[in-house]
């Protein structure tokens, strides 16, 4: 099936692209026999994939069949595609792909983005595996993402701030309203609650008018429910919580969200790595890749830090690398400010391999006010985690290293982290 592939590689010539009209031709062109009991559908500028780990690990645990959608993938692309937690198999992925591909090719050739053709698969996949439960996490804004062409039963909305401003508006509400829009008509819509009243009413106003009529859909009121999250709540607890009420307002069952809590690993989000044969150092990863979702992680990580430096007498170093940013001395002015709290032992910058758009450069990021008397400039993740695999646990500390997701994939690849069981969310018992 190299040709399926080939096919899947050639669409990334497409970049990327707004809009439903070519996936939901291919979609109709697949005549999926099965389509889950529930879809839900969930959007947010972060908290997003954390919340639908939760919820399939929990429903996995629950023993309710289910396929989560997300993106982008760490290492492979079957992570974008994990059946009851599993990163899907390579050949019934190849095999949902192939069919995606012969209904894209069909006459009139329709021509589908990376995205669209992943997107298209997972949902050829739910219904080959016929699972009870379909997750699916949008990949940019909401109205015009693929994700937005299939049905949906219900919609959760997690946290929202100000990205991707070319695309989505540049205004908060603007923002907002653009993720409010994967509401269904008389559907429910959970709302992780704003707190800042422009943005709420921006997304109340959005779901009375729900439905989109280039998709066949009757334009109808959702069902919104505000979520409220107490002040000072980790990014994992907030995923919790949303996640809980979610499958709650559904009729799904929640009894093992607390044991999902603890054991699911959603790679990359908060993730340690204790001290391995892979490496003299214990690691945390954190694909923080944009500044409100690195200032939601930065008390977490202060507190790792600080049981570094103040219980284990080890201290810490800082390996960063970023995607492009609007603003990259304001993205990284918390990051500085954390040097200034607690010196690491060292800084390494480093250029994330394989992203979707070019790394910013190393020495662009060392131009930068860094607090720090040893900064290294290493382009090449490998070269920057065999660095420090030569060098004494004195010398290291806590290893945590931030930025694009795309890094923390080169770094998981390097540790030999890469195996199915490694990418799973839920560890084997």
């Amino acid at each position: 099936m190299d040709d399926v592939r080939t096919w899947l590689e050639a669409t990334k010539k497409g970049g990327m692209a707004l809009g439903l009209v070519h996936t939901k031709s291919v979609l109709e062109r697949l005549h999926l026999p099965h389509t889950p009991e529930h879809i839900l559908h969930v959007a947010g500028s972060n908290g997003k994939g954390t919340a639908c780990a939760l919820m399939a690990g929990s429903l996995t645990l629950n023993g309710v069949s289910n396929v989560l959608f997300s993106s982008p993938h760490l290492i492979r692309v079957e992570e974008r595609i994990r059946i009851n937690g599993v990163p899907i198999a390579s050949t019934p992925f190849e095999a949902a792909l192939g069919a995606v591909r012969d209904a894209a090719v069909q006459d009139p050739v329709v021509p589908l983005t990376f995205f669209e053709a992943t997107y298209l698969a997972a949902m050829q996949c739910a219904s080959d595996a016929g699972v009870d439960v379909l997750i699916l996490e949008t990949g940019l804004g909401g109205r015009k993402d693929a994700t937005r062409s299939g049905p949906a039963t219900a919609c959760l909305i997690t946290s929202v701030s100000a990205e991707h401003r070319d695309i989505l508006g540049d205004s908060l509400p603007l923002i907002a309203k653009e993720k409010a829009a994967i509401s269904r008509p008389n559907c429910p819509i959970l709302i992780r609650h704003p707190m800042n009243a422009e943005v709420q009413q921006a997304m109340l106003h959005e779901v009375q008018s729900a439905g989109q009529t280039a998709l066949g859909e009757q334009q109808a009121p959702a069902v919104p429910t505000l979520i409220g999250i107490p002040p000072g709540t980790s990014v994992r607890d907030e995923g919790r919580i949303l996640a809980n009420a979610f499958l709650e307002k559904v009729g799904l069952p929640t009894s093992a969200m607390d044991e999902a809590f603890e054991q699911v690993r959603w790679p990359a989000r908060m993730q340690r790595i204790e001290s391995s044969i892979t490496s003299p150092h214990p690691f945390v990863l954190d694909a923080a890749h944009n500044p409100s979702g690195l200032k939601r992680v930065l008390p977490e990580l202060e507190q790792a830090i600080a049981a570094s430096i103040h219980t284990d007498s080890l201290g810490w170093t800082l390996v960063f690398g970023t995607s492009p940013q609007r603003d990259l001395a304001a993205f990284c002015q918390p990051l500085i400010d954390l040097c200034l709290r607690h010196p690491p032992h060292q800084l390494i910058l480093t250029e994330p391999q394989g992203g979707r758009y070019p790394a910013v450069s190393a020495t662009a990021i060392a131009s930068l006010d860094w607090p720090c008397e040893s900064v290294l400039l290493m382009p090449q993740p490998f070269k920057a985690i065999q660095h420090l695999t030569e060098s004494s646990p004195r010398d290291v500390g806590l290893v945590i290293s931030l930025g694009s997701l795309y890094l923390q994939g080169n770094i998981l690849n390097v540790l030999g982290r890469s195996s199915d069981e490694d990418l799973s969310l839920l560890a084997k018992q």
